[in-house]
């Protein structure tokens, strides 16, 4: 009769493993203690409800700096534009070299300095801004047709991005921009 017993007892408990799934139970039923750690992913979570944890104070701080501060920002007097800040006001005309060391001069020491824009960071700022009257000077020079020795510098006449060649001489000044990176 006891074995008997024990047969039954231990077969019971073996259909009822067998018998239980995830179909036959109800949602919502199994508390968090009774499933296993680190069986759920962000499948079957929406991570997007969870709170901020209790503990984690300064859980939308970085090293004591918010979201805003770490925001990558332009200096007062540019724009963005093209991924750099360009200066809202163009500079009076001068010599592509001249207006080359006058943007290195920018902020420094405390800055890195600035430099001409490219082609198209000049024409993506005449998106919102105006073209000086005579063009304005770009970062793309080319070798001199009829100085040997001396470089041409690019310049955008228009916001539709029209181009004329500039000596690199106080003749051929023009007015410019300088652009930076972005800061935070």
């Amino acid at each position: 009769m006891s074995t008997i017993a024990v047969f039954i007892a231990l077969g019971g408990s073996s259909y009822a493993a067998y018998s239980i799934s995830g179909k036959s139970l109800k949602d919502r039923s199994v508390t968090g203690r009774k499933i296993q750690h680190n069986s759920l992913t962000g499948v079957q979570i929406r991570e997007s409800k969870l709170a901020t944890v209790p503990r984690a104070r300064n859980a939308a701080q970085l090293g004591g700096l918010t979201a805003s501060d770490l925001k990558v920002k332009c200096p007062s007097d540019t724009f963005p534009t093209a991924d750099v800040c360009i200066e809202r006001t163009p500079r009076s005309p001068a010599a592509y070299g001249n207006a080359v060391y006058a943007c290195l001069q920018v902020g420094t020491p405390a800055a890195p300095g600035r430099r001409l824009p490219t082609f198209g960071e000049l024409l993506a700022a005449f998106t919102a801004v105006d073209p000086a009257p005579g063009g304005e000077l770009t970062s793309d020079v080319y070798p001199s047709t009829t100085t040997p020795g001396q470089v041409d510098a690019l310049y955008v006449t228009d916001k539709v991005g029209t181009v004329g060649l500039t000596a690199d001489t106080a003749a051929g000044a023009k007015a410019y921009r300088c652009v930076t990176d972005p800061l935070n």
